[in-house]
C-alpha cells in the first residue's frame, strides 16, 4: 500500500524520503540512530544513551505538521498523558519535549519484533487468541482510563519477546488518532475525510459519529480476522455493509466458536459488538476452551542502583524488551563505577554565557569549564536545578548571540567540590545545531555558526513554481495538474511526482521565506494527495464541485453505496431545495428517454446530477445512458449551460 505520508509505495519498514533525516543528532542525553520506520505522524528513530547502551525509540514529528501550533501542541499534550498509561502489553511513552530541529518528540519504549502484519498468515487459531487476549488486557487499561486508540491496525501491533523468551504483544500508536485529527483543516473534514488505516476503521469513524471503546473492538476484529484467515474482512479501504464470509468457511482450522466470536466484533453496530474489552477476551479464550485469567498485576516499583533516569524519568523494569534485559542486568550484576573528575575551569576567551538559574526568571552570567561543542560546566553556588530539566541559555560570542535550551546532565555538589577545592555548579548539554555550531565557532574548530551568515538569494526557480501554485492553490486538481475524471492510481502518481519535484528545493539554500512558503506548499500538494486519493473524502470535494467523473471514479473504487448515501443526507440537508428540484428534472429526463429523446434525456439527467451528485443509482443510470448514446459531452458538469444552483 502507499504511505500514508506521502502516497508512495515503499518497502516495508523503510523510511519515507519525504522527511529530512536526523541520524546522529542528539535528543537530551541521547543520540538518534537510523530510522525504523515513518508514518502519517513523524519518523521514529532507535535512540541509543551512551554511557550505559540502553536503547530507546524517539517518534519525531514531521515538520510540516510541526509547523502548525495546534498539531504541535496536542503532540506534546498527548504524549505527556500518556506518560500514566503503563502496562506490559503497552509501549510505554516516557517523556515528551522539543527536541532536534525544534521538533517535538516522544521518548518510547523500545519494542522490538515483528509487527502483526509481517507474521505469517493465517496462523494457528489458538495463537490468534492468545496475542488478541494479550492487546486487549492493554486496551482494558487504556479504556478504564477514558483513552481510545482509534488507530489500531496490523502494523500497530507487535509481537515482541522477553527474557524468558516468552511473547509479548506491545500496542503502540496511543495518541496518534487526535493529533493526525487536529492536523485536518476544515474543508478536509467537511469533505468526510477520516484518519487512520482504512480497513480497520470501524464504520462509526468513517460517518464522522463518535467513538468508545467499542471501536478499538471492532479494529482489533479486523486484525483477529486477518490473522484467522490471512485476509481482510472487507479488502482494503471498503466500507462493509454486509458481513464478511465467516473465517471457519475461509479457514477449515478455524474453531466456530472462534468464528462467531470475531463476526460479533466486526459488527456494523456499535451496539452489537462486545461491549468491552473484558468480554471480548472472555469470548475468545472460551471458543478454545481456555480458562479466562486475570491481567497480571502491574510489576512492583523497585529501587535499584542500577537504575537510569532519562529526562527525570526512572525507566521502567519488566523485561519485556531488550532495554529491560539491560536495566535488569545494571541493577543486579556488578557495574563498574565511572571515576568522576573535576572540570577543568578553562574557556574560550571572549565565550559569555548566561544561564537561567534565577527564580526571578532573570538569566544570570556564569564562569565556565570543560568546554566542547556538545556542552559545557557551569558555576553555581545556589540550589542546583533537577537532573534533566531544561534552562533558558543564552551565548554570545564575537558579538554574535544564539539563545536556545540546554538539559541538565550532572551535578557537582558542594561537598564535591570541596574534595577538589573547587566551585559548584552543573554540566549541560545541547541539542540545538545553532549552540553547538557557536560553541565550535569559540572553540577554533569551525568557519563560524550557519545560522548567523547572510540571508541566502531567493530562488528563481522556487519562485516561479510558488507563483504559478498561487493561482490555483484552492483546487486540489490543478494543483496536482491531475484532470477531474482521472482514476486513483493516476492521482496517486501524480501527488507522489509534484512532492519528488518539491522535495529537491529543499535541498537548495533558501532564504526564510521562501523556504516557510515551499513548506507550506509541500502541506498543500500533501493534503490534496490525502484528499484525492482517499475514496470518502474524494467523493464529498467532488459533490461540491459538481464533479460526477470522480465521483462515479470513488464509486467504482469501492466507495459503498450505503456511505455515499450517508454523505448524499449531509449534502442535501445543506441544500434544503435541492432534492425536490433534482428529482423533478430526473422525473422529466426519464420522460424524455422514454420517448427516445436520449440528448435532452441526457441533459435533464446532468442537471439533477448537479443538484443531488451523490445519488448513486442515478449516477450510474446516467453513465449506462451515455455509453449506450456514445454521447461525447464530459461528464463534468461546470459549464454555463448545464449549472443550476439550489435557490
Amino acid at each position: 500500500m502507499a504511505c500514508n505520508h506521502c502516497a508512495v509505495e515503499h518497502p516495508v519498514g523503510s523510511v519515507c524520503p519525504r522527511a529530512p533525516s536526523l541520524e546522529g543528532q542528539r535528543h537530551g542525553p541521547l543520540v538518534l540512530g537510523a530510522a525504523l520506520g515513518s508514518g502519517a505522524l513523524g519518523t521514529v528513530y532507535l535512540a541509543e544513551h551512551t554511557p550505559t547502551g540502553h536503547r530507546f525509540a524517539v517518534k519525531v514529528l514531521h515538520p510540516h505538521l510541526a509547523a502548525q501550533p495546534v498539531v504541535r501542541s496536542r503532540f506534546l499534550m498527548e504524549g505527556r498523558a500518556l506518560r500514566s498509561l503503563k502496562h506490559r502489553h503497552v509501549a510505554r511513552v516516557l517523556d515528551a519535549r522539543m527536541g532536534p530541529a525544534g521538533l517535538p518528540c516522544l521518548l518510547m519504549e523500545h519494542a522490538e519484533g515483528e509487527p502483526f502484519s509481517k507474521l505469517p498468515m493465517p496462523l494457528a487459531p489458538a495463537e490468534v487468541v492468545l496475542v488478541l487476549a494479550q492487546a486487549l488486557c492493554a486496551l482494558e487499561v487504556a479504556h478504564a482510563q477514558g483513552r481510545v486508540h482509534g488507530g489500531i491496525s496490523a502494523d500497530s501491533l507487535v509481537l515482541t519477546w522477553d527474557s524468558r523468551g516468552e511473547r509479548r504483544v506491545k500496542v503502540l500508536g496511543f495518541g496518534s488518532r487526535e493529533v493526525l485529527t487536529a492536523s485536518l483543516s476544515r474543508e478536509e473534514r467537511a469533505c468526510g475525510m477520516v484518519v487512520g488505516s482504512p480497513a480497520f476503521l470501524a464504520p462509526e469513524q468513517w460517518a464522522q459519529d463518535s467513538v468508545d471503546g467499542r471501536t478499538d473492538i471492532y479494529a482489533l476484529g479486523v486484525v483477529g480476522y486477518l490473522l484467522a484467515t490471512g485476509r481482510l474482512p472487507f479488502g482494503f479501504g471498503r466500507v462493509g455493509a454486509l458481513s464478511p464470509a465467516a473465517p471457519h468457511e475461509l479457514n477449515p482450522r478455524v474453531p466456530r466458536a472462534l468464528s462467531d466470536v470475531l463476526l460479533r466484533a466486526l459488527s456494523q453496530s456499535p451496539g452489537e459488538r462486545f461491549p468491552d474489552a473484558v468480554s471480548f477476551r472472555e469470548a475468545l479464550l472460551d471458543s478454545q476452551g481456555i480458562g479466562r485469567v486475570r491481567p497480571a498485576p502491574p510489576p512492583r516499583t523497585r529501587t535499584s542502583r542500577g537504575s537510569i533516569s532519562i529526562f527525570g524519568h526512572i525507566l521502567p523494569e519488566d523485561d519485556a524488551t531488550p532495554l529491560h534485559r539491560a536495566l535488569r542486568e545494571v541493577a543486579y550484576e556488578q557495574v563498574p563505577t565511572a571515576e568522576l573528575t573535576p572540570p577543568k575551569m578553562e574557556s574560550p576567551r571572549g565565550l559569555l554565557v548566561r544561564l537561567g538559574l534565577a527564580t526571578d526568571a532573570e538569566l544570570v552570567p556564569v564562569r565556565l569549564g570543560d568546554v566542547t561543542v556538545d556542552g559545557f560546566f557551569a558555576t553555581w553556588a545556589g540550589v542546583l536545578p533537577p537532573l534533566a530539566s531544561q534552562l533558558p541559555v543564552e551565548l554570545t560570542f564575537k558579538g554574535r548571540k544564539v539563545a536556545c535550551d540546554c538539559d541538565v546532565v550532572r551535578h557537582v555538589t558542594r561537598e564535591e567540590a570541596r574534595a577538589w577545592n573547587g566551585e559548584s555548579g552543573l554540566h549541560v548539554q545541547f541539542a540545538g545545531e545553532a549552540a553547538r555550531e557557536l560553541l565550535a565557532h569559540a572553540l577554533g574548530l569551525g568557519a563560524g555558526p550557519r545560522v548567523l551568515e547572510a540571508e541566502p538569494v531567493p530562488d528563481a526557480e522556487l519562485a516561479r513554481v510558488l507563483s504559478r501554485a498561487a493561482v490555483v492553490e484552492k483546487d486540489p486538481y490543478a494543483l496536482l495538474g491531475a484532470l477531474p475524471h482521472e482514476d486513483f492510481e493516476a492521482v496517486r502518481r501524480r501527488a507522489t511526482s509534484a512532492l519528488r519535484r518539491l522535495n529537491l528545493f529543499r535541498q537548495r539554500t533558501l532564504p526564510l521565506g521562501q523556504r516557510q512558503a515551499l513548506e507550506a506548499l509541500l502541506r498543500r500538494v500533501e493534503a490534496a494527495g490525502r484528499m484525492l486519493g482517499d475514496a470518502v473524502s474524494r467523493a464529498g470535494y467532488d459533490a461540491t464541485r459538481g464533479n460526477l467523473a470522480g465521483v462515479a471514479r470513488c464509486l467504482d473504487a469501492g466507495l459503498a453505496d450505503e456511505q455515499a448515501e450517508v454523505m448524499r443526507g449531509a449534502f442535501l440537508a445543506a441544500r434544503p431545495l435541492a432534492e425536490s428540484r433534482a428529482r423533478a428534472l430526473f422525473t422529466q429526463g426519464h420522460s424524455l428517454e422514454v420517448r427516445g429523446q436520449q440528448d435532452a434525456a441526457l441533459e435533464r439527467y446532468a442537471e439533477a446530477l448537479a443538484l443531488d451528485p451523490l445519488n448513486a443509482s442515478w449516477l450510474r443510470h446516467y453513465q449506462a445512458l451515455r455509453g449506450q448514446a456514445r454521447h461525447e459531452v464530459p461528464l463534468s458538469v461546470e459549464s454555463a449551460a448545464v449549472e443550476v444552483t439550489a435557490h
